[in-house]
């Protein structure tokens, strides 16, 4: 996935359906002192220390990452730079919403969002609430997280902003799904997909391909499911400089096993489990390259039964 700190002026929220990563939390650098009122260059320091405080955050660099964003801040307040203090606010919002921390990420974007309402900055408001929706919905409080990602898709479409409307129909998805309202997400995950396409944004392609077929999963839409997991394997096959860990590829196929079992095809099954067995062994994972014999093992058995029934029928 995109970092959240790249060059682009809008952040990519994290979207797959899995746990932020949770890191190590580090200790705050220590504060700088307080800026001097007489430096000609305030503004352009406290620019710097933002983008260098963002930098290092994506660089792991977490305790100097905070500090800078720390020093920037006070900066622009002492300036009285409110969209310079709103751009900090941001930044400080996505950084804890990456470690995991989603009470702060919570606080620092509701900080955000009124210094935005302040501004008018419709950009800017619309960012805080993605980060104050998907807070909420890491926390448990599903009503706040709707309440919040719908704001931010209404702001989004709006603002004709395509990139946005995509990522906030895609968050809004998994609200609904955490919801229960597993339908309705499948609706909001195709939707979005259609965009993605439209944008050719093959990393977010592959982002809501895993998260609709896991919706399809749960419906026990097996065909659909099967689908959009294939066409996932597919796109990152053409598209190498994805993103992609050995571990959501497993993900993937054990999935795609699932449901061609589900429905019987033991042909598509033997194929992904052989995929799934030919990682494992380069990975040297041999507990599950064990487990993953004994499930071909099995299939190639029903599918053998399978051929011997329908030979014994009537022709």
């Amino acid at each position: 996935m995109k970092s959240q700190f790249s060059s682009a002026p809008r952040p990519t929220l994290i979207l797959v359906e899995e746990d932020t990563i949770h890191l190590p939390w580090p200790a705050l650098a220590t504060s700088a002192s307080a800026p001097e009122a007489d430096d000609p260059h305030l503004a352009s320091k406290a620019a710097q220390r933002l983008k260098q405080g963002k930098a290092h955050f994506h660089q792991g660099q977490y305790a100097s990452a905070l500090g800078l964003l720390q020093q920037a801040l006070q900066t622009y307040q002492h300036l009285g730079n409110l969209a310079g203090q709103a751009k900090v606010l941001l930044a400080f919002a996505g950084g804890y919403y990456r470690l995991a921390d989603y009470l702060w990420a919570a606080d620092y974007s509701r900080q955000c969002l009124k210094l935005a309402h302040k501004l008018k900055d419709a950009a800017l408001m619309q960012q805080a609430l993605e980060y104050l929706g998907n807070s909420y919905r890491h926390l448990g409080d599903l009503d706040h997280a709707l309440k919040y990602m719908s704001k931010s898709l209404h702001l989004a479409m709006q603002m004709g902003d395509r990139p946005a409307e995509m990522r906030a129909l895609n968050n809004l998805a998994m609200v609904y799904r955490a919801k229960g309202l597993t339908r309705e997400a499948a609706k909001l995950y195709e939707v979005s997909l259609q965009m993605a396409k439209d944008l050719q944004d093959a990393t977010v392609q592959l982002q809501i391909l895993q998260n609709l077929g896991n919706t399809y999963q749960t419906l026990q839409h097996y065909t659909q499911a099967i689908a959009c997991y294939e066409n996932f394997l597919s796109l990152y096959q053409s598209h190498p400089s994805a993103v992609i860990d050995n571990r959501t590829t497993r993900r993937i196929l054990t999935q795609l096993t699932t449901a061609s079992l589900a429905i019987q095809d033991y042909n598509r099954a033997i194929i992904h489990l052989q995929h799934h067995l030919t990682i494992a062994c380069t990975l040297g994972d041999t507990r599950a390259a064990a487990a993953l014999i004994d499930e071909l093992s099995r299939c190639y058995t029903a599918l053998n039964q399978v051929r011997s029934f329908r030979i014994g029928q009537p022709g």
